[in-house]
């Protein structure tokens, strides 16, 4: 191609755009790489929708915590010219106070760390995500002065909900059931805050039915009136492998710090020795960052258990397993790394919750995906272990369940859709 027509080319492409309208999408993370559960949606969020909007980035960063310089590059040159929204924290009395009266989270509690807001670009939609981002909408200033007529709220999950269900876990020892009931106390202020965050959205995006009818019975049944499933999508085609028939690895990946550090401890100190008694050859790799020098102890001293902080390609570890494990009783949100195994056709060994908007196959396959107590979880562990052809089963239901319901056209397509209400 000459150079004139690919100028030509690029100019028509930019006029394509400039046709489209504006859609305003902020949030307090770069989407790129796709690495959480807050990113992992938004990025695919944009990727679809790119074809229907003029996307504006907006970011609010933390003025004291800044984001590394060539990942917001790396950003840029993606999604265009980011908007910068500077932060800072505010102090722990006045956010405890704050939440106190019903004005913001303590979690959230931050204020503009500039002398001005920066100019947004004139627009007619807003999809914002996540819940902190919809504080930090507020807390900037920038809900004052932009008027967007069209709002959407992508939550992922019920905040109010999150609190409500830390009081229900057993793990962590009397600190973590001290902390759970703490929390759940702090259930009827969250709800408050979260119902006045969300009074002037038109749309609200939450990833399961669980979480919308938690909406209603813990924060607002008019809120939960505009809920509109938004369930995360996985790539079949990046899952697409077949699990090794011969492998007696069992893995169990996870951010290993915070609410996950406890389940991991009992994991590796209550629930393996019954397995690894149950199974002479399986083993156990547990993949993630953040393991506490405590944590990494207890791995060193069990019975054929490996740790690993990352790995680039998951794939290469679920193609060497037999198995995924995802003990998860919090009783809310959407299981990302649940799905990812069941993509990859892996039998999932989970808690109650870890098959949150699944519930069809949970249903179907109740002695591995609703255990609740150690001994029925390490039971469930061990009938899989010692039975290839149900594995293969369970692999290949989960893979279909997968295929039907997670798919990210369906979700970005559907927000498409309220976008142009």
């Amino acid at each position: 191609m000459s150079a004139t027509a690919a100028e030509s080319t690029l100019l028509d492409r930019e006029m394509g755009q400039a046709a489209l309208p504006v859609l305003l999408m902020a949030t307090d993370q770069l989407p790129y790489p796709p690495r959480n559960g807050i990113t992992l949606p938004f990025y695919n969020y944009l990727m679809g929708l790119q074809a229907h909007y003029q996307l504006r980035l907006v970011l609010f960063v933390d003025a004291d915590h800044p984001p590394d310089p060539q990942a917001w590059a790396d950003n840029e040159a993606r999604f265009g010219a980011i908007v910068q929204v500077p932060l800072r924290r505010r102090s722990k009395w006045r956010r405890l106070a704050d939440e106190l009266r019903g004005a913001e989270m303590f979690q959230h509690g931050y204020q503009l760390a500039a002398a001005a807001l920066p100019t947004l670009p004139a627009a007619e939609r807003l999809l914002i995500s996540p819940m902190s981002a919809v504080a930090k909408w507020r807390s900037s200033g920038l809900a004052a002065v932009a008027a967007v007529p069209l709002a959407v709220a992508a939550l992922n999950d019920c905040t109010a909900a999150e609190y409500y269900f830390r009081g229900s876990q057993s793990f962590g020892g009397w600190k973590g059931r001290l902390k759970g009931l703490l929390d759940r106390l702090r259930t009827p202020l969250v709800a408050r805050v979260e119902a006045r965050l969300l009074q002037p959205y038109q749309h609200l995006l939450l990833q399961t039915q669980t979480d919308a009818d938690l909406m209603g019975r813990l924060v607002s049944s008019e809120l939960a009136r505009r809920v509109q499933l938004a369930p995360n999508g996985v790539r079949l085609d990046y899952f697409e492998l077949t699990p090794a028939a011969s492998s007696r690895q069992i893995v169990f990946v996870a951010e290993l710090s915070g609410e996950y550090a406890a389940i991991a401890h009992w994991l590796v100190q209550e629930v393996w020795p019954l397995v690894a008694a149950g199974d002479a050859d399986c083993r156990l790799l547990m993949v993630g960052k953040g393991a506490s020098p405590a944590l990494q102890q207890a791995i060193a001293s069990a019975q054929r258990v490996a740790h690993v902080s990352f790995v680039p390609d998951l794939t290469d570890v679920y193609g060497q397993s037999m198995m995924a494990l995802s003990p998860v009783f919090k009783g809310f949100g959407l299981i990302n790394k649940t799905l990812e195994a069941m993509a990859a056709g892996l039998p999932v060994v989970g808690g109650v919750a870890a098959f949150n908007g699944i519930a069809e196959f949970r249903d179907r396959h109740n002695g591995i995906a609703a255990p609740r107590t150690t001994q029925q979880f390490a039971q469930a562990i061990l009938s899989l272990s010692q039975d290839s052809e149900r594995r293969r089963q369970v692999g290949l239901a989960g893979r279909a369940a997968v295929a039907s319901q997670f798919r990210w056209e369906t979700t970005v397509a559907a927000i498409h859709t309220l976008l142009q209400a």
